[in-house]
């Protein structure tokens, strides 16, 4: 990790309100202009053309066979949401008053440069707003607008495509009659439609560019030429004429390079054109209902000549109308990934006005979530004990529970919500927004908090156990600690893996103890990347610990990747308030599965860890005895900088005890004591052979030491015969203040 201050932590509040403000105010002159520029660029040339271009060198990147990941043309800077609004100022012409001009690489270099500063102006505008008044809580509000405003204008994956395209088909599968019935094709056929215009645009592109490989290898013109008309035996013009010309004008081989490519690119939109009968006998789905979705999922030209380009920006009809109607029946699709970005509102969007069939769909919504995740846990923790649906009363009031396991000494509580989100919250209405919150992730709390309360009070309790948990569907006679969770089906602009936000707008009480929220598809990737058991339960529990008092940016994967480099141990600095920045940190993450995605196998991404320390954690789990995974969550709280420190003192400590273990009182041991605000202390004791009668007493020894220090409640002592070596470790007890276990 690296500490730094924040470049204007040092300056006056005054002075960096009057500067961001000042910056507002430029930006906010300067939209309007850029985005009448970009219009203006966007009418002068054929619009198929220049979609296609934006999209094919813009979005379209590579995966080498080492699974190295390449983007697009300007990569993160030049992004999805860009050419979505060039689309749909596009889509403001009529198609009879549309350019025929193919646009020169000067013009999509225009294009490249201005939409990216364009859609930074619409956010950045809007620091006018910081000239106003706040208090606090106004401005904890103000800053979750943005932050949803931010995400709806720009991010679009939450998930990767086949994990994405896995979630909606399994929910669709027993409700695809519903969607036949309603828009005459079925959900499952659109979802693999559109996966399909993925794989197709990728092998027309990957085609393309194959045809134009003999080409650029060439070294000279006349050898470019030559392999061009190769590849192209339509051409009018001979090769003799166009070296001619070539040699009059003193074209260079990179100039040529450039030319050749552009010609190519008179025909990029055929790549991204096609009709529902391509379609049909390419999938085997049924060209009537191909024509069907196509005709629901498109816009044509001219049809949002009456909209508002700004508003573009927070509500692009292209979200859920991805597709460009043509004449005669073809149809014109360059992002079909936009379907999978908004999946959940163009299958919500597609049934309105079917009551009846929408009804269904939501229920359908919370019924696949609950079992989606009850089989998600069952796969992670095969030995798990499961209970769904369990039902009890406080007073007059009845409660429910959505899903419990019990995996050894840990009960995991989860609460699954399958609401929808709002366009109005995804653009920042306040009220809206903060509804959301206490129905997706407060009440789930309160609802896992309120479980929770009472399992501990009949962990305590044994005697009025049954009354206090009347046929409680797991055992509770092993459990020592309960986890509590929320499961999310829709993504709501990472505001359910920050939930300290909204806290700090008072959506969220300060003293309630927030449970962890994660979102479905972040989770199959939190428990395939973790693929111990150890691993996943301390990340679900630190999950908890960090959503308590760790204030970072960050979304799910990026907390994954963190806990990959660090397990969440990063000390005193938990507790400090310092901002942790972990954007960027899923990038191994996302590396792997994307090459993945592609056919191509490369390591996953794994904690870091010693090879002793794993295979500590490897032998606890499989001899299972009561309490594994909690000394499990001891060794996981021990940071990989200090796991190495402890193999190479214990080499230290084993010389010692090797030369003065007969001597009273030699050093046997090393201790390792948490900070104030950790409970759990290690310790590793060394023994020979010859005095294993007495290992019991000097780790019973050992860890009474430990207990002088006030904070300490649990102490792990690992003993290591030293003769015999026994790997990883010879035994292993645990230690409570006053009692051990």
């Amino acid at each position: 990790m690296v500490f730094m201050k924040h470049p204007l932590s040092t300056l006056p509040r005054e002075a960096v309100l009057k500067g961001l403000v000042e910056m507002g105010k430029t930006h906010q002159d300067e939209f309007p202009r850029q985005l009448e520029e970009v219009e203006t660029i966007l009418r002068s040339v054929d619009p198929l053309l220049t979609i296609s271009m934006l999209a094919t060198y813009g979005l379209m990147g590579g995966v080498d066979d080492n699974g190295n990941v390449s983007s697009g043309y300007k990569g993160e800077e030049f992004n999805q949401s860009h050419v979505e609004l060039a689309q749909a100022l596009c889509l403001r012409v009529p198609f009879a008053e549309c350019s025929r001009e193919f646009p020169r690489p000067d013009t999509i270099q225009q294009l490249f440069d201005l939409l990216p500063e364009v859609g930074k102006a619409f956010g950045l505008m809007r620091f006018v707003q910081l000239q106003e008044e706040r208090s606090d809580e106004n401005k904890a509000v103000m800053a979750i607008q943005e932050e949803l405003r931010l995400h709806t204008q720009i991010v679009r994956n939450w998930g990767y495509l086949s994990r994405v395209a896995g979630i909606v088909k399994r929910l669709c599968i027993p409700i695809d009659d519903v969607f036949r019935a309603a828009i005459d094709i079925r959900a499952t056929n659109v979802i693999d439609l559109f996966a399909h215009l993925i794989r197709r645009h990728e092998r027309l592109v990957n085609a393309r560019i194959k045809k134009l490989m003999p080409t650029f290898r060439e070294t000279t013109v006349a050898g470019m030429l030559d392999a061009y008309h190769k590849a192209n035996p339509h051409l009018k013009d001979s090769t003799a004429e166009m070296l001619a010309f070539a040699e009059e004008q003193g074209i260079t081989p990179d100039h040529m390079k450039s030319m050749l490519l552009s010609h190519t690119d008179l025909s990029i939109d055929d790549t991204h054109t096609f009709d529902a009968g391509i379609l049909a006998s390419e999938t085997g789905i049924d060209a009537s209902s191909i024509a069907s979705a196509l005709e629901r999922l498109s816009l044509g030209f001219g049809d949002l000549a009456e909209s508002t380009p700004e508003y573009f920006f927070l509500t692009n009809p292209v979200w859920t109308k991805p597709v460009i109607k043509l004449a005669g029946g073809s149809y014109f699709c360059a992002m079909p990934q936009v379907f999978f970005s908004f999946a959940f509102q163009v299958l919500a969007e597609s049934l309105e006005g079917d009551d009846s069939a929408t009804k269904q769909y939501e229920k359908r919504r919370a019924e696949f979530l609950e079992s989606d995740i009850r089989d998600l846990f069952g796969k992670a923790f095969p030995d798990c004990e499961i209970g769904a649906g369990y039902r009890w009363r406080e007073g007059s009031v009845e409660y429910e529970n959505d899903l419990m396991v019990r995996v050894d000494s840990h009960l995991i509580l989860v609460e699954a919500k399958s609401h929808s989100i709002s366009w109005q919250a995804l653009r920042g209405a306040p009220d809206r927004a903060r509804k959301h919150v206490k129905e997706m992730l407060l009440d789930p709390s309160i609802q896992s908090l309120r479980l929770a309360t009472r399992v501990t009070q009949a962990l305590a309790d044994k005697d009025n156990r049954e009354s206090l948990l009347p046929r409680f569907p797991v055992s509770l006679d092993q459990v020592r600690t309960v986890l509590r969770l929320s499961v999310t089906l829709e993504d709501f602009a990472t505001l359910q893996t920050t939930l300290h936000h909204a806290k700090k707008a008072n959506w969220i009480p300060a003293d309630h103890p927030i449970a962890p929220c994660i979102l479905l598809a972040d989770l199959e990737i939190v428990f395939d990347v973790l693929e111990s058991t150890p691993h996943k339960i301390h990340y679900l529990k630190r999950r908890a610990d960090l959503e308590a008092h760790f204030n970072y940016k960050g979304d799910e994967l990026d907390l994954l990747g963190f806990y990959l480099k660090s397990g969440f141990n990063v000390g005193e600095a938990e507790y400090s308030g310092d901002h942790f920045a972990l954007v960027t940190m899923s990038r191994p993450i996302d590396r792997y599965y994307t090459a993945l995605e592609e056919g191509i196998v490369t390591a996953k991404p794994a904690p870091k860890m010693t090879r002793w320390w794993k295979d500590i954690c490897a032998k606890i789990e499989a001899r299972d005895f009561h309490q594994w995974s909690d000394i499990a969550n001891v060794l996981l709280s021990v940071s990989l900088e200090d796991q190495e420190a402890i193999a190479r003192k214990f080499k230290q400590i084993a010389k010692n005890v090797h030369k003065n273990w007969r001597m009273r009182g030699h050093n046997c041991a090393i201790v390792m004591i948490p900070h104030r605000k950790r409970p759990d202390a290690l310790a590793v004791v060394a023994f020979k052979e010859r005095d294993k009668d007495s290992r019991h007493t000097r780790m019973e020894n050992v860890a009474a030491e430990v207990f002088e220090s006030s904070h300490v409640e649990r102490c792990l002592v690992i003993g290591i015969n030293i003769d015999k070596m026994h790997y990883p470790y010879s035994l292993i007890a645990v230690y409570f203040r006053g009692k051990e276990k």
